[in-house]
């Protein structure tokens, strides 16, 4: 009696397929830390400037864009700094995988050629 080894169908190749190896990682949106930094900043400046004494120098209107526009751009160079940080964190914490890659033109023919 002969023996036979089959493959099963998930470890047996397709056709017009390759396997790669690919780095999976957890990115963080750095857009997104620069925008909720500057938000935050920017409700902090408006907070600061409204609640803050007055000047005899200086409309109240004045001094609130100035806290706004400050702590708005310390708030997006913070937030961006903290979404830096944590991408450097997701880069050493990647890993390895296996992808299966598919040929979906068929053989190199391009359609309609």
């Amino acid at each position: 009696m002969t023996s036979v080894r089959r493959e099963s169908p998930e470890s047996a190749p397709r056709p017009g397929t390759t396997t790669q190896e690919v780095t999976v990682r957890r990115a963080p949106n750095v857009t997104a830390f620069l925008a909720a930094g500057a938000a935050i900043g920017a409700i902090a400046g408006l907070l600061i400037g409204a609640l803050g004494p007055g000047s005899i120098a200086y409309t109240r209107a004045a001094i609130i864009g100035f806290f706004l526009m400050t702590f708005l751009i310390i708030g997006g160079a913070v937030g961006a700094i903290v979404g830096l940080v944590l991408d450097r964190i997701s880069v050493k914490r990647a890993r390895t995988g296996a992808a299966e890659v598919q040929d979906v033109r068929g053989g190199g023919e391009h359609p309609g050629a």
